[in-house]
């Protein structure tokens, strides 16, 4: 049971950092958490081919988070296609209108892919989707005029470690998203750090409707994280001064912090998920 961070950047690509996407891996079931450009090649990297994909889920429609969904789809339905493979059926969770382009681009293959558009109720206890080896629960997350959506995901592999994340897309979580995930605690909080929280930075994040480093060690804090991993890292700060993600969240949060980078995988399973 393991994290691979695909892509850790913001807004583009760059030769050090894609752009977002995370693949979660629980036994043989591989999920996709966000879709950017060049996500494929990650995956070669890493040795996954698409078709060991079951699940991707999108959390927004932004291009950093879903230029690389159009064609991963287009290489799944070639593979399936040309090499003659049945019973393989590649499930997208994704906002509406992500979804009515899919379904539009890819009717005739309809029954090979299908999209869900995600749908969030008030029911904090019951409103889940039980997937193989995963329970899963969409969270609206606050970013401007766009309809944007966290994930909770609580996993469970074979040695029953049972590990429970939040990975936040993009945005800030408001009273509702708190609320919610003040009930469910997860473990680990994978969470967007477009800025460091310097004043000017400040501004800058609520100018874009992201979130500072500061940002996500106090929702770590407010719901009681253990890990806290940061990712969507912008290309506007040199290398010198990646250091102060670190130094800038240990101020506010005293458990695990870490740095995402692109094809760094934290294994899940040695994450001992206590909760007092």
């Amino acid at each position: 049971m393991k994290l691979v961070f695909l892509g850790t950047g913001a807004s583009s690509p760059t030769p050090k950092r894609y752009t977002s996407s995370i693949l979660l891996h629980v036994d043989h079931v591989y999920t996709l958490l966000d879709c950017g450009e060049g996500t494929q090649i990650r995956l070669q990297q890493v040795g996954v081919d698409v078709l060991k994909l079951r699940y991707v889920m999108i959390t927004h429609k932004h291009g950093d988070h879903v230029y690389g969904l159009q064609p991963l789809l287009d290489s799944f339905l070639l593979k399936i296609t040309t090499q003659n493979i049945s019973g393989k059926i590649l499930t997208v969770y994704a906002p509406k209108d992500i979804c009515d382009e899919i379904l539009t681009k890819f009717k005739i293959q309809n029954h090979l892919i299908e999209c869900i558009s995600i749908s969030t109720k008030d029911d904090i206890e019951t409103d889940f989707i039980e997937l193989e080896k995963l329970k899963a629960k969409f969270i609206r997350m606050y970013h401007g005029d766009i309809e944007t959506y966290g994930v909770y995901i609580e996993a469970k592999n074979t040695n029953k470690n049972n590990v429970s994340l939040f990975y936040s897309g993009d945005g800030i979580c408001l009273e509702d998203c708190i609320k919610a995930l003040k009930m469910l605690r997860p473990c680990i909080l994978i969470h967007e750090a477009s800025f460091l929280d310097y004043p000017h930075d400040i501004s800058k994040a609520r100018e874009k409707h992201h979130a500072t480093v500061a940002d996500a060690a106090f929702l770590a804090n407010e719901i009681g994280s253990q890990v806290l991993i940061l990712t969507h890292v912008s290309a506007r700060y040199r290398e010198s001064q990646l250091k102060d993600y670190i130094s800038r969240a240990r101020k506010v949060f005293s458990g695990d912090i870490i740095l995402a980078e692109d094809l760094s995988t934290m294994v899940l399973d040695r994450i001992n998920c206590r909760y007092d």
